[in-house]
């Protein structure tokens, strides 16, 4: 009798997860593509067009450090970008406000009842090693169809690409129905301080909110980089890691290193707690964060495996979970991270140091607070002698909606230029000025519509970023679609549980 029901319970609960496979909903839009036969609805990337783009990657716009940025470049684009796109810049639905060397352009709709959204990129890059390049950094290069230089990628690709498709908008005599908001920064890659900083407490001021907003983000993963999908995949990320940088540090009696104390010293103290951090990491947190809405939007796409754990993440998550924690790619999706970065002491190598200190740098998961980062710290080193500090820290931000008109507008957008693609919500492990516009609306997206494989994300702040042409042209033609978008009403797609 015993091996009856448990055999009835193992029928039952195969029952329930084929169930759930064969009619777990598609959360997929279908689109018409964007086409070169749209006419004046398609941006053809002409040699003009281009040239705007290049001259902008040779202007070197680079930011050193909080307080020092390379304010000459950074007027010189401003200067190229108002000369290049007069349209914008003599339209009366325009205005432009300057904060610092930030930009903020605010674009009249017809309809004042409708929220306004935002749009945000920056003009800064971060510096180039030139000797290690195939082109210099900053020459605009274009060579085989692919266009070389320092922000083609992070982030100038995203500031043309709205500038473009704005210029092309407003000459075509149209006005958009509810304001947009655009903000271009001029110190991302340094915290923002001066510029996004700024601006959202300005706009705070005003008492602004928006529908939504759009910042930089993920791209579009080129074939076979998301688990049993063969194409390529859209990430429009619904998060962003937090930020924080503690110091360790202890003091503690030195003397010749021939007569080392039995704990070994300052070195061998700290290195003890370095080990203990390391070989003790935050807690997974699969199944409470946003790879639920990731894998359940892509298995509709996945080959029948996949499919089946990806519509059963009730009973699957686990599996999942330890995968993920398996590959360095993925596992930074599902915990809060710590990676240590610098560390200093000593003076002599037959002395032993009085102090030692290292920096650990620490990404906060969505559902991680700093408390619990510091908490955890603290209980796994378990040494009083070692004191931690907070240097900086941002809070992880929290996820928006996958249900909401913003998700759903850059969602049809992006199957619009990239129709081969599925469209899936992420996390974003690096950091954005949306620490700082997230303040201003409830729901935040980061996506970059640069069609790269796992590879070419090594580009982003590293040796020969580059863009090709024709991905350029899809991100003016992305922009472009996005605004006129912004106009219409999309059907949410609820997820129905099953």
């Amino acid at each position: 009798m015993l091996k009856l029901g448990i055999s009835l319970v193992v029928i039952l609960l195969f029952g329930i997860i084929a169930m759930r496979t064969f009619l777990f909903p598609d959360f997929q839009q279908k689109v018409v593509p964007c086409s070169p036969d749209e006419g004046t609805d398609f941006i053809a990337a002409t040699d003009d067009l281009l040239a705007r783009f290049q001259e902008a990657i040779r202007l070197q716009t680079i930011s050193y450090s909080v307080h020092e940025t390379n304010s000459s470049a950074l007027e010189k684009i401003l200067a190229h970008i108002v000369q290049s796109y007069p349209t914008i810049h003599s339209s009366p639905l325009v205005t432009l406000e300057r904060f610092n060397l930030s930009s903020l352009y605010i674009v009249k709709g017809s309809d004042s009842s409708l929220k306004p959204v935002l749009l945000t990129g920056h003009i800064d890059v971060v510096p180039a090693e030139y000797e290690k390049w195939s082109f210099h950094p900053f020459s605009g290069t274009v060579n085989d169809g692919l266009i070389y230089g320092r922000g083609t990628l992070d982030n100038k690709n995203t500031v043309f690409g709205i500038l473009e498709a704005m210029e092309h908008f407003l000459s075509s005599g149209r006005q958009p129905k509810r304001d947009i908001y655009i903000v271009f920064g001029h110190d991302e890659e340094v915290m923002g301080l001066y510029g996004a900083k700024v601006v959202t407490a300005e706009l705070k001021k005003r008492g602004l909110r928006f529908a939504f907003m759009m910042d930089e983000g993920c791209p579009v993963l080129k074939d076979g980089n998301f688990p049993g999908v063969r194409g390529p995949v859209g990430l429009v990320c619904i998060a962003e890691k937090g930020f924080a940088t503690f110091k360790l540090s202890i003091e503690h009696p030195g003397g010749h290193a021939s007569a080392p104390p039995p704990n070994g010293g300052a070195i061998t103290m700290l290195s003890n707690a370095i080990v203990a951090l390391h070989n003790n990491p935050m807690p997974h947190l699969f199944g409470r964060g946003i790879e639920v809405p990731m894998f359940e939007h892509a298995a509709a796409s996945q080959s029948w495996l996949f499919r089946m754990l990806s519509s059963n993440l009730w009973i699957f998550s686990p599996l999942l979970s330890f995968a993920m924690s398996m590959k360095d790619s993925t596992r930074a999706q599902i915990t809060t991270t710590f990676a240590f970065t610098t560390i200093t002491g000593g003076v002599k190598d037959n002395v032993l140091p009085n102090s030692v200190s290292v920096t650990l740098n620490s990404r906060l998961l969505p559902g991680h607070t700093l408390e619990d980062v510091l908490d955890h710290v603290k209980n796994t080193i378990n040494d009083p002698n070692v004191k931690i500090e907070v240097m900086y820290a941002n809070e992880a931000s929290v996820i928006s909606s996958t249900e909401s008109e913003g998700y759903n507008v850059i969602h049809h957008t992006v199957k619009q230029i990239f129709p081969n693609a599925i469209v899936i919500p992420g996390l974003l492990i690096g950091g954005t000025d949306t620490k700082w516009y997230g303040e201003l609306c409830d729901d935040v997206y980061r996506f970059v519509p640069s069609f790269l494989s796992t590879e070419d994300i090594k580009r982003f702040h590293g040796h020969d970023e580059l863009i090709t042409v024709k991905n350029f042209e899809q991100s003016v033609n992305f922009f472009h679609h996005l605004i006129s978008n912004f106009d219409k009403s999309f059907e949410v797609v609820l997820h129905d549980e099953l």
